[in-house]
C-alpha cells in the first residue's frame, strides 16, 4: 500500500512539472514575439512616413510605363492591322416583290431576277461600272461580216450537284428560250439565230444580219440539261423545278418559305457554293425576302428581321437617312424617267408647244423635290454612251422664251390666264402609276405648266387595283398628251424601241408615237455599224434630231435606293448598273459585320 501511494506522488509531480515547462516555452515565445514586433513593425512604422513618397514616385513611374505602352501599341495598331469586312454570317436582303417561281427563264419580278442571279451563271453579266464582263464565258470574238459571234467558255464551272456545266448545258437553255411551247417571254428575240457547238469550250452564234448589241444579249441564265432534258416544254413551268432549282451561281438553294398570314411574305434560303468556280463567298448565307408592300419591308429592316432593304420608296429612303442605324446609297441604273409627249395628242402634235413646255419645265426643280438628289438626265441615250454628245445643245429652262413661243404660236390667255386658240383651251392630260415619287414628279411639273397657261389634268392609275390595268387603259390606247414614265436604257445606246417608228403600235414601246425619217435611218445605222465611230456618228444625228423636235423631256436618272444596317457591306453610291439586280455582280465579297484583321505583305 506504502509503495502504491509513492509511486502516486511522483506520477503527480511529474505531471504538474510537465505544465510547468509548456508554461514556461508558452510565455518565452510570447516574450520573443512581441520583442520581434517591437522590432520590426512597432519601431520601424515611424520610417512609413519617408518612405511613402519613394513608394508614390515609384508607382507614378510605374503608371506612366505602362500608359506609353498602351498608346504605344493603340498608335501602331493602324500600321498591322485595318478595319476589314470578314467570313461568315447570314446576310438577309429585302425587297418588294413576289417569288411565283425560281425557274430563272420566266423570271419576271425583281425578286425573282435576284434570285436567278444569286442561284444561276450566265454567258455575260454585267459589272459595278455598267460594263458587259464574262460569266462562265471568257470572252467573244466577231468576224468581220459582223453576223457570226465566237464564244468561248471556262472548263470548270460545276452545276450545284457536281455535273459539269457544258456547252450542251448553252445549247439547252437556247432551244428552250426558242420553242413556243415553252412560252418564254424573250423567245422571239432568238428565233432567227443559229448557233453550233464547236467544240467542249466553244460556241458560236449566227446572225441573219449584223446586230452590234447582241453581246448583251448573251446574260440569259443557263438551265442543267441533265435535270431538264427530258421535261416537255409546255410543263416547264410547271416542274418541280421551279421550286426546287439546280443552279450554279454563288449560291446553293436550300429553302423556299412561304408566309402563311395574310401579308404576303417569301424568303428564298440559300447557302454559299464552296466549289464556286469564281470563287467562295464570304457570306455563309443568303436569305432574299420578298414582301407584299413597302410598309412590311422598312417594318423589317427596324425590327432586324433583314440586313438590308433594296429599292425601297423615295420617302423611306429619306425617312431612313435620319436613323443613325442605318447607311443610304444611290447607285445609278440605266433607266431615265421621262416625260413623254404623245406626238398624235391634239394639243402637243405642234412642235411649238412641245418646245414652249420643254422651255418652261424646270427639270431641276423635279429633281430636288425628291430629296434624293438624282442625276439628270436631258437625252434619250447615256452621255457616257456615246462619244460627243456634250456638243448637243439641250433646251434649258427659260419661262420668258416660253412664254413668247406660246404667244407667236397663237396661244392666248383669256381671263383666267388659261391659254386658248381657236376656242380650245391647252389642255395637257398628264398620266401615271399610282406612286408617291411620280405624284410628287407629276404636280411639281402640273405647277409648273400652269404657270404657263396650260389647263393640266393628273390621271393617276392605281395598278394594285386588279380592275385598272395601266398597259390597257393607259398605253396600248396612248390615252394621254404626257405620260410620266420610265424607260429602261439598257447597256447600249440601242434604244430603237422607244424611237423607231415602226415600233409607235398598240403593243409597241414608242409611247410617244415619234415618227422621223431621218431618225429611223440613224437608228438603223446605229444598232447595224461595228465601227465605234460610224455608230457613234449615227447617235449623235438622231439625238441631235430628238432633241430639236422634243418628243420627250428627260426628267432623272433613276437611282437604285438601297438601305443597309451598318456593319453590313455590299453597294456604294458611285456603282452604277444597267438593272438594280447587277448589285450581286460582287456579292462574293457582300458581309454582314467588319472588323480588325492584320494587314498581309
Amino acid at each position: 500500500m506504502a509503495r502504491n501511494n509513492r509511486s502516486w506522488r511522483k506520477f503527480q509531480d511529474l505531471r504538474v512539472s510537465a505544465k510547468a515547462g509548456i508554461s514556461k516555452r508558452v510565455r518565452k515565445i510570447e516574450g520573443v514575439t512581441l520583442e520581434h514586433a517591437r522590432q520590426f513593425i512597432l519601431n520601424r512604422w515611424n520610417h512609413v512616413y519617408e518612405v511613402r513618397r519613394n513608394i508614390g514616385i515609384w508607382l507614378c513611374g510605374v503608371g506612366v510605363l505602362i500608359f506609353i505602352m498602351v498608346a504605344h501599341m493603340i498608335l501602331l495598331r493602324s500600321s498591322y492591322t485595318e478595319v476589314a469586312s470578314v467570313r461568315g454570317g447570314t446576310y438577309a436582303e429585302g425587297l418588294v416583290s413576289d417569288i411565283t417561281t425560281l425557274n430563272p427563264i420566266y423570271a419576271t419580278t425583281t425578286a425573282e431576277v435576284s434570285a436567278s442571279r444569286l442561284m444561276f451563271s450566265s454567258l455575260f453579266r454585267y459589272d459595278d461600272t455598267g460594263s458587259l464582263s464574262g460569266d462562265v464565258a471568257t470572252g467573244y470574238k466577231v468576224d468581220e461580216t459582223g453576223k457570226i459571234y465566237t464564244v468561248t467558255t471556262h472548263q470548270n464551272a460545276t452545276w450545284h450537284d457536281g455535273n459539269p456545266l457544258t456547252i450542251d448545258d448553252i445549247i439547252f437553255t437556247l432551244d428552250t428560250l426558242k420553242k413556243p411551247a415553252a412560252s418564254v417571254p424573250q423567245a422571239d428575240n432568238w428565233r432567227n439565230i443559229e448557233y453550233k457547238k464547236i467544240n467542249d469550250t466553244t460556241l458560236e452564234f449566227i446572225l441573219p444580219s449584223p446586230y452590234t448589241p447582241f453581246p448583251n444579249a448573251l446574260t440569259f441564265a443557263i438551265l442543267p440539261k441533265h435535270i431538264l432534258g427530258d421535261v416537255p416544254a409546255h410543263s416547264l413551268r410547271e416542274n418541280k423545278f421551279s421550286n426546287s432549282p439546280v443552279g450554279s451561281g454563288p449560291f446553293v438553294f436550300n429553302l423556299l418559305q412561304r408566309s402563311k398570314s395574310e401579308k404576303r411574305h417569301v424568303v428564298l434560303h440559300a447557302a454559299r457554293n464552296s466549289k464556286y468556280y469564281k470563287g467562295v463567298p464570304k457570306l455563309e448565307r443568303f436569305q432574299l425576302h420578298a414582301y407584299g408592300d413597302n410598309e412590311m419591308l422598312i417594318d423589317a429592316l427596324k425590327k432586324q428581321a433583314i440586313n438590308a432593304a433594296a429599292d425601297v420608296s423615295a420617302d423611306s429612303f429619306n425617312e431612313l437617312l435620319h436613323d443613325p442605324r442605318f447607311t443610304g446609297y444611290t447607285p445609278a441604273v440605266n433607266s431615265g424617267v421621262y416625260a413623254l409627249f404623245n406626238t398624235e395628242s391634239e394639243s402637243l402634235s405642234n412642235v411649238d408647244v412641245r418646245r414652249a413646255l420643254r422651255y418652261g419645265l424646270s427639270t431641276k426643280s423635279v429633281r430636288e423635290g425628291l430629296g434624293h438628289n438624282p442625276q439628270p438626265i436631258d437625252l434619250p441615250v447615256l452621255k457616257s454612251q456615246v462619244d460627243g454628245l456634250e456638243e448637243v445643245k439641250v433646251p434649258q429652262y427659260n419661262q420668258d422664251k416660253a412664254n413668247d413661243i406660246l404667244d407667236k404660236a397663237g396661244w392666248v390667255r383669256d381671263i383666267s390666264g388659261v391659254r386658248k386658240k381657236d376656242g380650245q383651251n391647252l389642255m395637257v392630260r398628264m398620266s401615271l402609276k399610282k406612286d408617291p415619287e411620280y405624284e410628287r414628279v407629276a404636280n411639281n411639273i402640273a405647277n409648273q405648266w400652269r404657270s404657263l397657261g396650260a389647263d393640266v389634268q393628273l390621271n393617276i392609275i392605281d395598278t394594285s387595283d386588279p380592275t385598272q390595268n395601266f398597259a390597257s387603259l393607259v398605253l396600248q390606247p396612248r390615252d394621254y398628251d404626257v405620260l410620266i414614265y420610265e424607260l429602261a436604257i439598257g447597256a447600249d445606246p440601242d434604244v430603237y424601241a422607244y424611237w423607231h417608228s415602226s415600233q409607235a403600235t398598240a403593243r409597241g414601246l414608242n409611247f410617244s408615237n415619234y415618227r422621223d425619217g431621218l431618225v429611223d435611218d440613224s437608228l438603223d445605222g446605229g444598232r447595224s455599224r461595228a465601227n465605234d465611230n460610224l455608230r457613234d456618228a449615227k447617235y449623235k444625228t438622231f439625238v441631235t434630231r430628238w432633241s430639236q423636235q422634243v418628243p420627250a423631256i428627260g426628267l432623272y436618272r433613276s437611282p437604285s435606293l438601297y438601305v443597309a444596317r451598318k456593319g453590313a457591306y455590299a453597294v456604294e453610291s458611285d456603282m452604277h448598273f444597267v438593272i438594280s439586280a447587277d448589285r450581286y455582280y460582287n456579292v462574293l465579297r457582300w458581309t454582314t459585320r467588319v472588323d480588325s484583321v492584320y494587314k498581309t505583305p
